[in-house]
Parts: structure tokens; sequence; C-alpha cells
């Protein structure tokens, strides 16, 4: 069957999945797995790599180091150099990738 497997191990139809997603062709939304793949994965991205995550992320490690007493300071220092090169990192791996790269590797999207 070429159905597409459910996470509690059973199948579903591919006209089953479809008409659960509501990507059926016959019920007029031309909105197909590609395009919801590439729209979540865009999503994510952006939230990853958006300046209010890594000040986030940053102010929370920074009230964890508050926690650690007389190594406060040092792990202060720690996490603002870690934090700015992970984000750094993140920049340069996710600049190159956009969601249909990522989708068509996943085989959710044919490639053009």
């Amino acid at each position: 069957s070429s159905g597409i497997n459910a996470e509690y191990g059973g199948t579903f139809e591919d006209h089953d999945a479809c008409v659960l997603l509501d990507f059926c062709p016959e019920s007029g939304n031309a909105t197909t797995v590609c395009d919801v793949c590439t729209a979540g994965f865009d999503e994510v991205r952006s939230i990853i790599i958006s300046p209010e995550t890594q000040t986030l992320i940053q102010s929370q490690l920074e009230v964890a180091c508050k926690l650690m007493g007389p190594f406060s300071r040092i792990c202060t220092a720690a996490v603002d150099e870690s934090v700015d090169l992970v984000f750094e990192v993140l920049h340069g791996q996710l600049d190159d990738m956009n969601g249909e790269k990522i989708c068509q590797f996943m085989h959710l999207c044919k490639r053009h």
C-alpha cells in the first residue's frame, strides 16, 4: 500500500490523508504537503534566527547563572560569548537553507 504511516503504527491511505489534512484537489484546496512543509520550515527558521529568540535564550541562561553563587560572573561571561557564537553559526547554516530545499531533501517537494 502506498499510504502514509501514522504515528500510532497504522497507515492512512493517500486519499484518507489528503481528506484529513484538507489537501485534496477535489475539495478546492490547492495546498500541497510541499506547501505546508515549506511554510512550516520557513516559519521555524525565522523564529530560530530571530534576535528576540537569541535575547530570550541569553536572558534565561543569565538567570540560571545567578544561581551559581560565586561562579555567576564567570557563567554569565561564558553565556554571553557562547550564545553569540551559537547564533552566528546558526545564521551561517540557516541562511543558505530555505523550506523548499529542506522539503525536497525530505522528499516532500518535487525537485524542479
